[in-house]
């Protein structure tokens, strides 16, 4: 019984999921989605921070199987980050053979994926590939920073050769209560009140693929994406919707010490593609 009123008040005490009231990174893209060995692979990610800025996105990149928890990298390198300018050579080094690719805003991350990644599986098994493991670390910009105040992200990127390689989606719109939001406009909202949020994605987005199993067999299928939103304040019916179906209700807070917000969509297609929008409200 006392276990149990530990674990209530410790629960009360906790954030929902879509709640963004820290430094969280929420999405990670990859650009190709699945590239090939030799490919140059660009990322990019959604960090949100509300009432501190983000001081560095740090990013490191490996093949599965030379960490299946993703690279293994030294906290006194990251700390070395905090001024670029300042890096010495035994430094990069050690940054670099740690599977260092980038630290935004300073340098933009970028992956050269290495060109024998698949020279130890068969035919059919390049078809399906390997996992690149993808580490990012976003970093709050203040005076003292402990371990606890760093965000950690991980992804996995698959490296093929396959015939129907993934690609990530693409947003066409968002809308409230099925108007339209132009990107980087604020909508105005009454406190209180229900709104269906929603998203539309490309034609093209819904990809067919060929899955090969592990007996060598090759499938048809075609993704199913799923919708994830989050947001500062107020309260959801439900977070997540999962395609055809794109909408969820979202009811604005009805706290008047606050003015405005943003919500936040991101589309993950299950195959390793993501996409996402951001909407900023104003509380009527």
């Amino acid at each position: 019984m006392l276990l149990l009123t530990v674990i209530a008040c410790t629960t009360d005490e906790l954030s929902e999921s879509w709640q963004i009231d820290r430094l969280r990174v929420l999405a990670v893209a990859a650009e190709p989605a699945e590239p090939r060995p030799g490919d140059t692979v660009t990322f990019s990610s959604l960090v949100v921070s509300p009432g501190v800025d983000v001081a560095a996105t740090v990013w490191f990149a490996c093949l599965f199987g030379d960490d299946e928890y993703g690279c293994e990298v030294d906290p006194s390198l990251l700390g070395s980050l905090e001024d670029t300018t300042k890096l010495d050579e035994d430094t990069l080094d050690a940054l670099y053979d740690a599977g260092f690719i980038g630290a935004e805003p300073y340098l933009p991350p970028v992956w050269q994926v290495p060109t024998d990644a698949l020279a130890d599986l068969s035919e059919d098994e390049r078809q399906e590939g390997l996992t690149a493991l993808i580490n990012v670390t976003a970093i709050p910009d203040q005076d003292e920073i402990t371990e606890d105040d760093l965000e950690l992200a991980f992804k996995r990127v698959p490296v093929s050769e396959a015939k129907t390689p993934n690609h990530n989606p693409v947003i066409a719109n968002v809308t409230v209560d099925a108007f339209e939001v132009a990107e980087g406009s604020t909508v105005s909202v009454d406190r209180g009140l229900p709104y269906t949020l929603g998203v539309t994605l490309t034609d093209d987005s819904v990809e067919p693929y060929t899955y090969v199993t592990e007996d060598g067999v090759a499938e048809d299928r075609e993704e199913e994406p799923y919708f994830t939103w989050y947001a500062e304040h107020g309260s959801f019916e439900q977070t997540s919707s999962l395609w055809p179906y794109t909408t969820v209700t979202w009811y604005p807070p009805t706290d008047r010490t606050v003015d405005a917000g943003s919500l936040w969509v991101v589309v993950r297609d299950r195959r390793g593609g993501m996409a996402w929008s951001r909407v900023d409200v104003a509380y009527r």
